[in-house]
């Protein structure tokens, strides 16, 4: 499992994150319920 993680949060980013081959995106600041809901996400 690969999660971008990306200081910028502009437009496209999360896009060219999953071409790239991540599995999700996530960007600063990091909010510790969104992190958790992507890891129960792709750990379940």
């Amino acid at each position: 499992m690969i999660i971008a993680q990306t200081a910028l949060a502009l437009a496209g980013e999360k896009e060219k994150a999953l071409q790239s081959g991540c599995d999700d995106y996530i960007s600063k600041p990091i909010r510790k319920d969104e992190l958790y809901k992507l890891l129960a996400k792709h750990l379940s």
